[in-house]
């Protein structure tokens, strides 16, 4: 993905965000909001693929800072962890920093693979919820 960010919910409860090597400050404000309704609606598990994808600026740290801020109870309530996929250093640092700051009000842990970011925010949900991202959909049954 070269621009723009994917908050994919094809599997949801399981939601995995994508962003691209570029992507506007538009792009970010839409993510924001699909990041609320997320959290508004009930239990999730995320995955954020920090690969490829440019960092989030210091504006747009602050207003993940603030989402949890002014959705602090839907947060603690809903996200039930977060698994963050990325191959850099600076990642981990950025994290780390963040943790101190003020520790997130769920799971968070950095993989190298979607494949094992996915098998750990699994294992926070409970059997109804993984039962809903691991069924294959309507189109894979038939036939």
């Amino acid at each position: 993905m070269a621009r723009g960010i994917e908050l994919d919910r094809s599997r949801y409860p399981l939601v995995v965000m994508r962003a691209g090597e570029h992507y506007t400050q538009d792009d970010w404000d839409l993510l924001m909001r699909g990041m609320i309704q997320l959290i508004v609606a009930g239990p999730f598990g995320f995955i954020n693929d920090t690969r490829g994808g440019q960092m989030p600026n210091a504006v747009q740290r602050r207003a993940i800072a603030q989402m949890y801020v002014d959705h602090e109870r839907q947060v603690r309530a809903h996200m039930l962890a977060s698994g963050i996929v990325g191959d850099s250093r600076l990642v981990n640092g950025i994290l780390t920093a963040l943790n101190w700051l003020k520790p997130p009000p769920h799971p968070v842990r950095v993989f190298s693979s979607i494949t094992d970011a996915e098998r750990w925010v699994l294992q926070h949900f409970n059997f109804e919820l993984r039962q809903q991202v691991l069924a294959p959909s309507v189109e894979h049954r038939v036939g």
